[in-house]
């Protein structure tokens, strides 16, 4: 079952939209609607919009907010495409990241264990993680790996195009077994970093989060909240934050951090929820240049 990460870190943090009369917050990754839930449960003046590529989690968000269907509207689609179609908000929350019902679904190819290749957040989109392991180019597979900072790029991209030239790819769960022969083994599955790169190649992850906050720069007092779960993500967030607090084309900052240190989860969430463990939440209060 999915657990929202950092949940009531997230309600407190945008306590202050509870003091405006009609506060609009953005919900950047619906996801299954934990966040939104809350946060409409918490603050009554509240209205919410959704978005979401994953038209399967957009459907049980729907249905579980349905109480509060006159305070939450939805959106389907990329987030760094919508984002700029909509009036600015007061307030935007971007919860990083695959989800626990894409991890677990055996047909969605994100899981070591999964039948199929695939790992589309939308399932409408053309680029699957089959056409990336088993039809990009050597030098793009090094690329891909190299992007996703995983060691020895060369010599394991190398190892998947000389097995895909015997026989394609099938399955994650091919490419997870052959990923554990083949590489070296630590604390992580030897697959784990190898997967998230493909992954992040497949959804265009990383792009969508640099055209993110570069559209958050455009934000006049707007609270934004990102969490992220893996080094790449959170050091790109962490070092535009910083940027924005110092400097800005004007000579002015663009805001106030308000995490100096990342907001991590508590002992007892991931007791609760050990996927919650490498969550990193940090914030920024955009204010008019």
């Amino acid at each position: 079952m999915h657990q929202s990460v950092l949940l009531e870190e997230v309600v407190a943090l945008f306590q202050p939209l509870s003091q405006k009369p009609q506060p609009v917050l953005i919900d950047c990754t619906l996801g299954l609607g934990g966040h939104s839930l809350a946060l409409l449960q918490a603050y009554p003046n509240l209205h919410i919009v959704g978005i979401d590529r994953d038209k399967s989690a957009q459907a049980l968000a729907l249905d579980k907010l349905a109480p509060y269907v006159k305070r939450f509207t939805h959106k389907q689609g990329n987030f760094a495409q919508v984002l700029p179609t909509l009036p600015p908000p007061d307030g935007i929350l971007a919860d990083l990241g695959v989800s626990s019902l894409q991890l677990d679904n055996p047909h969605r190819g994100f899981g070591f264990h999964s039948l199929c290749l695939d790992m589309r957040m939308d399932l409408e989109q053309n680029l699957d993680a089959f056409k990336v392991v088993n039809g990009y180019s050597l030098y793009e597979l090094e690329r891909v790996l190299q992007a996703g900072e995983v060691r020895e790029c060369k010599k394991i991209a190398s190892l998947i195009v000389q097995q895909r030239h015997k026989q394609p790819f099938s399955s994650a769960q091919d490419l997870a077994n052959f990923l554990a022969k083949h590489t070296h083994r630590g604390k992580l599955h030897p697959a784990t970093l190898i997967f998230q790169a493909i992954r992040m190649e497949v959804n265009g992850e990383m792009q969508n989060l640099q055209a993110f906050l570069e559209y958050a720069k455009t934000l006049s007092d707007t609270l934004v909240c990102v969490i992220s779960f893996h080094s790449l993500e959170d050091r790109q967030v962490k070092h535009a934050f910083k940027e924005c607090a110092t400097s800005s084309a004007l000579g002015k900052t663009y805001g106030e951090l308000l995490t100096k240190k990342p907001i991590t989860p508590s002992q007892q969430e991931v007791r609760q929820n050990p996927r919650a463990r490498s969550a990193k939440m940090r914030a920024f209060h955009f204010k008019a240049l």
